[in-house]
C-alpha cells in the first residue's frame, strides 16, 4: 500500500514540460475580497456607483424633506431622485452595450415568416418567366 506517483502525461498542454517530464502545477489565483471586486467595479464603470450615491442623496433629502414639512423641496428632490434612477439605469446599459442587447419580440417567428415571404416571391418570379 504505498503511495505510487504516475508517470503518464495526462494533461493537454504538455509543451509546459521540463526536459525531465516534469509538469508543473498551474498557479492559482487567490479569490478577490469583497473590497477588491467592488474597487474593480468602480473602476471600470465608475458612473453606475456615482448614479446610486446620487439617488441615494435625493431620496434621503426628499425625505428629510417630508419631514420638515417642505412640500416644494420634497417633491424637487423626488423628481431628481427618478432623474438619477434613470441616468443611473442609462450609464448601465451604456456599459452593457446596446450590440448586447436583443430588442426582437420574436425572432423565430419574424424569421420563418421573412423565409416565407422570399419562397412566394420566387414562385411569384417563376411563375412570370413561364
Amino acid at each position: 500500500m504505498g503511495g505510487s506517483m504516475s508517470t503518464a502525461n495526462t494533461r493537454c498542454d504538455s509543451n509546459n514540460s521540463t526536459p525531465d517530464g516534469y509538469i508543473p502545477p498551474p498557479t492559482m489565483q487567490r479569490p478577490l475580497t469583497f473590497e477588491e471586486k467592488m474597487y474593480q467595479k468602480f473602476k471600470s464603470e465608475p458612473l453606475v456607483p456615482i448614479g446610486c450615491a446620487a439617488t441615494a442623496y435625493f431620496l434621503m433629502s426628499g425625505i428629510k424633506s417630508f419631514k420638515n414639512q417642505d412640500p416644494r423641496r420634497a417633491q424637487k428632490m423626488m423628481r431628481m431622485r427618478v432623474a438619477a434612477q434613470f441616468a443611473t439605469l442609462m450609464a448601465f446599459v451604456g456599459y452593457m452595450g446596446l450590440d448586447n442587447v436583443n430588442f426582437d419580440v420574436a425572432p423565430n417567428y419574424y424569421a420563418a415568416k421573412k423565409a416565407e415571404e422570399e419562397t412566394n416571391r420566387q414562385k411569384g418570379v417563376q411563375n412570370q418567366q413561364n
